[in-house]
């Protein structure tokens, strides 16, 4: 699930637009590129070269939400959305969609060691609108302003709030298309997935191998969870041993790890929860949490009650933590940015978005939305959560 975003700096994309009949070929060194009603600016200016605008790959990453990696040996550079994956050959006029055999006007080609592809062949493939503008030398595409339809999305309360801002950001986008976002955690986000109550789900924890046999998750941020106490609990770090005692119950007093004469009152979340299931996987080896611990159903509700109370201690995702609650550190790692995208933080984890089967039109673009440049540097950071970038 890894993203292939190293080789993003080293492709690049082409688009192929064939002139009218009898129109001759409108030749230029710099073209403009135009997607879903931005201009983009790219580190090599988009280019015409025989009719065709070429430009760097990284775009279908950072504007589009696609992986790309590259085979050498094959010459191949495959791209891949949430509905469709596309493999150019470099020398070759064949390409697929999803397995199927495609023709190209023009060979891909390598030159200074770039790989140039059609974006046209690219963009009609996944379900954009291409238009060109021979007057302008201008390139426009269309694809998350061109959504229609309704959309279901449930599951995680820790993924919730970056779905309901990328929901309100499309929606605004397209006066056609609706998106309601529930939550209720991500077993019950699983099982509406599998019913068909949803188009899209959400869980903050990785799927079983029997739920993966239907379901198709796509990696849409990184997260890491906290152990919450009250700002005037005076913990400030605890060992992996510690942590791991106090949530089965065989740590029950403060003072057993350097804080107050005072009983520990275990905070939890409910069953079903992705973010209880990778506690117990991660912290607790697979047993379960103390059966006095309090639950809560959400996120927001486990925090409200650590910061209400002195003795209380709690999980949750770092995307909820702010004044209200404290951070303790695990064996001296605090968790951040870095610490959860090299894997130090102990407690660091995939948030994944997930359909029955292959994601397919709008529900595809939504996922493909959720990966974009966009939203990872505007919304997930700005939730408090890690970029996948």
């Amino acid at each position: 699930m890894k993203r292939l975003g190293s080789v993003c700096l080293i492709l690049a994309l082409a688009l192929t637009l064939s002139a009218g009949a009898g129109q001759a070929v409108y030749a230029a060194d710099e073209a403009v590129l135009e997607i879903d009603g931005r201009s983009v600016a790219t580190d090599i200016a988009p280019v015409v070269k025989d009719g065709t605008i070429l430009v760097p790959l990284r775009v279908a990453t950072e504007t589009l939400g696609a992986t790309v990696s590259w085979n050498q040996a094959a010459s191949q550079a495959t791209i891949v959305t949430a509905g469709y994956t596309v493999v150019f050959t470099a020398g070759s006029t064949n390409y697929t969609v999803n397995g199927a055999q495609k023709t190209l006007a023009g060979a891909p080609e390598v030159v200074s060691g770039r790989t140039l592809v059609p974006i046209r062949a690219l963009a009609e493939s996944i379900g954009a609108e291409v238009a060109y503008d021979a007057a302008a030398n201008k390139a426009t595409v269309k694809y998350f302003t061109h959504m229609s339809g309704s959309v279901k999305v449930s599951g995680s309360t820790t993924v919730l709030p970056i779905m309901q801002s990328a929901a309100d950001q499309l929606i605004a986008m397209n006066s056609g298309l609706s998106i309601a976002v529930a939550g209720g955690g991500s077993g019950a986000g699983v099982k509406d997935t599998q019913n068909g109550a949803n188009n899209v789900g959400m869980s903050s924890r990785d799927l079983t191998a029997d739920e993966l046999q239907e379901l198709n998750p796509v990696v849409m941020a990184s997260d890491g969870i906290a152990i919450i106490v009250n700002p005037n609990n005076p913990v400030q770090n605890l060992t992996r041993e510690q942590a791991a005692k106090i949530f089965l119950g065989e740590v029950r007093n403060w003072n057993e790890v350097g804080g107050n004469n005072a009983p520990i009152l275990v905070q939890t979340r409910e069953t079903g929860s992705g973010t209880l299931a990778t506690l117990e996987e991660l912290l607790l080896e697979r047993e379960t949490v103390v059966a006095t611990a309090t639950p809560f159903t959400s996120s927001a509700l486990i925090k409200q009650s650590v910061a209400g109370s002195e003795n209380a201690v709690g999980f949750d995702s770092i995307g909820y933590v702010d004044s209200t609650v404290k951070a303790v550190s695990l064996d001296g790692i605090t968790a951040g940015e870095t610490t959860v995208k090299n894997s130090t933080y102990p407690l660091s984890r995939s948030l994944y978005v997930f359909t029955k089967g292959r994601a397919t039109g709008v529900n595809a673009m939504l996922i493909d939305y959720l990966r974009t440049l966009d939203v990872q540097n505007n919304i997930v950071q700005r939730e408090g959560y890690i970029s996948i970038y």
